[in-house]
């Protein structure tokens, strides 16, 4: 079977890799290069453009399950061949993929976006307490710890203290990030989500202030050092989010908050990002808004 690929995301090697396949499920398989610690993500047209991804125009009904884990992988003068396997996946047509999310610049002060930021702080919230999620955003602030689950109350109080120490620009300590990592259970656990979308608010809102991009440059580099406490699906995406990079659909999200679009567009693209796993998508999402108000005040819980 030859296809193409559609897209190709920034910290995919532009020149020829080995690899092994890593997991496998439906409409994703991650590769494990030779060279490298980073996962590699091959997905279908119908998912999100992510920073390590590759997404290819594949049939309707194909699943990536036919693949076997530990298969080699080999890409070669832009070819991608798996091992015992008919598939072989063209790149060179593919467009480079970067999300940039410095460069929104965002003032969520300006009432336009703060409305927008609100708007998305509701939807997520009503969400979130009508499928009896884990998580809920707003009970992360609550002091009533018998409103919370007990992964929620850690990772409130993680977040409480990491919200802090960003604001005084003192992250020398790192005891919130080993709470977060690993928190939680599943491919990407809770916590490591939550920091994710922290970690794409912050960038969103540097604004080219030397004190911001040096204090989530640090925050960045604790994160990538602590990242071995998680599984390796979830310290990719960790490490990613730590350069400023993370998957289309929350980019979309934070673009839309930060342009402070009108409420279709946004309910458009809050349901898009939290459509992603059981809870990954709304503990991003919860994250995101929680690192974009980190440093004003909206009247709202976390700030």
């Amino acid at each position: 079977m030859h296809l193409k690929a559609i897209s190709i995301g920034d910290a995919v090697p532009r020149t020829d890799f080995d690899a092994t396949v890593h997991s496998v499920f439906r409409s994703a398989v991650n590769l494990r290069p030779a060279k490298g610690g980073l996962l590699l993500t091959l997905i279908t047209s119908g998912e999100a453009d992510l920073p390590q991804g590759i997404r290819v125009d594949f049939p309707e009904d194909f699943s990536f399950e036919r693949l076997c884990v530990g298969n080699k992988v080999i890409c070669r003068d832009n070819f991608l061949d798996f091992e015992n396997s008919s598939l072989m996946i063209e790149l060179h047509e593919a467009k480079r993929w970067k999300c940039d999310l410095p460069a929104l610049g965002a003032n969520i002060a300006s009432p336009i976006v703060s409305a927008a930021w609100k708007c998305v702080w509701q939807f997520l919230n009503e969400r979130q307490k009508c499928l009896e999620a884990e998580i809920v955003a707003e009970a992360l602030f609550r002091s009533d710890e018998t409103a919370q689950s007990a992964i929620s109350r850690r990772a409130g109080e993680a977040i409480y203290a990491l919200l802090d120490a960003t604001r005084r620009y003192n992250l020398d300590h790192t005891s919130m990030l080993n709470t977060l990592i690993g928190l939680g259970s599943g491919l990407t656990p809770s916590g490591d989500d939550l920091l994710v979308g922290y970690l794409a608010g912050l960038w969103c809102t540097v604004q080219d202030r030397c004190e911001r991009v040096q204090s989530v440059s640090k925050l960045g580099k604790a994160v990538i050092h602590l990242s071995r406490q998680t599984n390796d699906i979830s310290r990719t995406y960790l490490y990613h989010a730590s350069q400023g990079q993370v998957s289309s659909r929350l980019a979309d999200l934070a673009e839309v908050i930060c342009r402070g679009e009108n409420s279709d567009r946004i309910l458009t693209s809050v349901e898009s990002a939290m459509r992603v796993g059981h809870t990954s998508g709304m503990d991003a999402v919860t994250g995101l808004l929680i690192g974009l108000a980190t440093w004003v005040s909206l009247g709202t819980p976390c700030t």
